[in-house]
């Protein structure tokens, strides 16, 4: 089974990454979510919410911000990260993530 994500990090700037069953293998919601809350941490991102509450939503789009293009242009190990455990903790075969809209589809 073929698994899709497309990061769009501006205009112009839309990376997309597949991904296969094989390449799942082991991972499950809870260890995905936690790799997004350490990378969420690691990267010194910001709550967007004025209570402090980081949503999923913004765990996801905060992270692939701080990646920036360069990784994702290039398919490197930390953006391929990135999809393996987005599509993991989403449970979803196709995934659009719209950094500058805050959207994950």
């Amino acid at each position: 089974m073929e698994y899709s994500i497309v990061v769009k990090l501006g205009k112009g700037k839309d990376y997309e990454l597949k991904l296969h069953e094989h390449d799942l293998a082991g991972a499950t919601p809870q260890s995905a979510r936690r790799w997004f809350e350490q990378q969420f941490a690691d990267m010194g991102c910001v709550p967007t919410n004025p209570t402090g509450k980081t949503l999923l939503v913004d765990l996801i789009v905060s992270v692939a911000r701080a990646i920036g293009d360069k990784p994702f242009a290039r398919g490197e190990s930390l953006a391929q990260e990135f999809a393996r455990n987005a599509i993991t903790v989403l449970q979803r075969r196709a995934i659009a993530i719209d950094v500058e809209n805050l959207s994950v589809n």
